[in-house]
């Protein structure tokens, strides 16, 4: 085992799935709703694999720049998807001072 990357993933994972059951049913984890923890320890995970994934490979430095690259792509386009969908609609409503001008 030359990179135990993986091994602390799923000790997070287990870790934080093991408060939030212990402790999710109380107001709060650490002073964050427990969602709000959950979606902490979820990301941290994502966070852990993409870093050692770019810092400890076996690639060059002009490959590692792409990877970055590709994974802010990815990120960017997650993000602008999901602003573009869950965006709240837009409702205008005319004043009671607008006024017609039909000719």
């Amino acid at each position: 085992m030359r990179q135990p990357v993986l091994y602390i993933a799923v000790a997070i994972l287990v870790i934080a799935t093991g408060i939030l059951l212990l402790f999710g049913g109380s107001g709060s984890i650490a002073g964050l709703a427990p969602a709000q923890f959950a979606n902490a320890a979820y990301l941290s995970i994502f966070a852990l694999l993409i870093g050692a994934s770019l810092a400890i490979g076996r690639h060059r430095v002009d490959a590692r720049l792409w990877h970055i690259a590709v994974w802010l792509a990815v990120f960017l386009a997650l993000a602008a998807g999901y602003r573009w969908f869950h965006q709240e609609p837009t409702v205008v409503v005319p004043s009671g001072n607008a006024r017609s001008t039909a000719i």
